[in-house]
């Protein structure tokens, strides 16, 4: 059960955010579809904006798939190390299936049959990566999901050798210490790079906001901030931060709604003015979720 729980978080952070509390919890669309698309339209023709000077490149990246266990299961985790000179925010793949790939090759269970995937349905795949640990140059950034199918992790390497790339999309801090969207087609080996200069820090001035400590990182989004609700993703979050985290949440009033819960991987504090703090973490990629809003009557 657990392991199913922070799956659906990590699938969650790939989502739209478009509400609060439990609304949150039933968003089901397919982000990655939706960057497959993209990275395909993107990484179509090589460009170079004349306002980027220097990005990090695919050859720079030395990545591989490793066995290992996650939550008493099999499966290939995927690592890369950072060759180039940027610190890279988030490193995006996604793969195809090799030619003439067998059911009996692959040996993948569809999580929702609970049979071989069928040779028919295995040309279409496209196994992804999102790798969202911030690594800097020089660092290695470890354990990745990679998903073959759903929500199917793959259960060893020699499933992940009968796949190869397609597309690539790689954001990092640029020289303006903005974030950049760089993408790569296997296909024609070009690159195709985004205009636009994200801010990577985003914090609030409203009310909800000052209830919390501004976390201490460098990449943080706010995804809804209004009168019903405040809801904030952080990133590069170590384990020992998010207990500091807990316990500054505790100090600014949030007592633990279950303090005797202590395999939960989520805290939940109200404080005195029936507002409610909920806090989420995925270990493997330093994730931290940060949701506020009125406690449930």
């Amino acid at each position: 059960m657990k392991k199913w729980i922070v799956i659906t978080l990590a699938l969650a952070l790939l989502l739209a955010f478009a509400g609060c509390g439990e609304s949150s919890n039933r968003q089901s669309a397919t982000a990655d579809e939706q960057s497959a698309d993209s990275a395909e339209q993107k990484a179509e023709t090589p460009s170079e904006p004349g306002n980027v000077t220097g990005y990090p490149k695919i050859e720079e990246l030395s990545w591989t798939f490793r066995n290992t266990v996650r939550y008493g299961e099999p499966v290939a985790a995927f690592d890369y190390t950072n060759n180039s000179d940027y610190t890279i925010v988030r490193f995006d793949l996604v793969f195809k299936m090799k030619d003439g790939v067998t059911s009996e090759q692959l040996q993948l269970v569809d999580p929702i049959s609970e049979s071989l995937v069928p040779d028919e349905e295995i040309a279409d795949m496209e196994p992804y990566v999102f790798d969202s640990i911030v690594c800097d140059p020089g660092e290695t950034a470890e354990n990745a999901v990679c998903y073959m199918l759903y929500s199917a992790e793959p259960t060893n390497t020699e499933q992940c050798d009968l796949m190869e790339l397609s597309y690539a999309e790689i954001c990092y801090i640029g020289a303006d210490g903005k974030g950049h969207n760089v993408s790569y087609s296997a296909e024609n080996g070009g690159y195709s790079l985004d205009d636009t200069a994200e801010e990577l820090f985003v914090w609030s001035d409203s009310d909800y906001a000052g209830m919390l400590p501004k976390p201490e990182t460098r990449i943080v989004s706010v995804e809804r901030d209004d009168e019903e609700c405040f809801y904030a993703k952080a990133y590069d979050i170590t384990q020992d931060y998010y207990a500091e985290y807990i316990e500054q949440c505790e100090q600014m009033g949030f007592a633990d709604d279950y303090p005797n819960d202590t395999e939960s991987i989520s805290f939940y504090g109200t404080n005195a003015d029936g507002v409610r703090v909920h806090l989420s973490y995925i270990d493997y990629i330093q994730y931290m979720e940060i949701t506020v809003e009125p406690a449930a009557d």
